[in-house]
């Protein structure tokens, strides 16, 4: 193995991370953020009845902690729960819309492009 390997942590100390504010027109909250080989790795937390206003193209995977939210695509909206695991791709625009009920906890990683 080479010297000049990048050695990956194996466990992200998401509990000891500290919240930072995360802005998104009409979904500000608050997000925990790791950058781990290539993908960008959050918690992050919503208020209640956040309602995204604008069309992201980005794809993300993510698991649902808490709450309940449907993701809005152009065609069609998906709705998501606590316990389910989602996929969208790149170039699908879609948004996201919490429920009235409680602040929505998911978790969410995408690929980022190097700087």
């Amino acid at each position: 193995m080479s010297t000049d390997a990048v050695t990956l942590p194996v466990g992200i100390d998401f509990p000891n991370a500290e919240w930072e504010t995360w802005h998104k027109p009409g979904a500000d909250g608050r997000v925990k953020i790791a950058y781990v080989g290539g993908q960008r790795l959050r918690l992050l937390e919503l208020p209640a009845g956040f309602d995204e206003h604008e069309w992201c193209v980005r794809g993300h995977s993510g698991y649902v902690l808490q709450g309940e939210f449907t993701i809005h695509f152009r065609d069609r909206s998906v709705p998501c729960r606590p316990g389910m695991a989602f996929v969208i791709p790149d170039d699908d625009e879609h948004r996201s819309q919490g429920s009235n009920d409680e602040p929505t906890v998911v978790f969410v990683i995408d690929r980022v492009v190097a700087a």
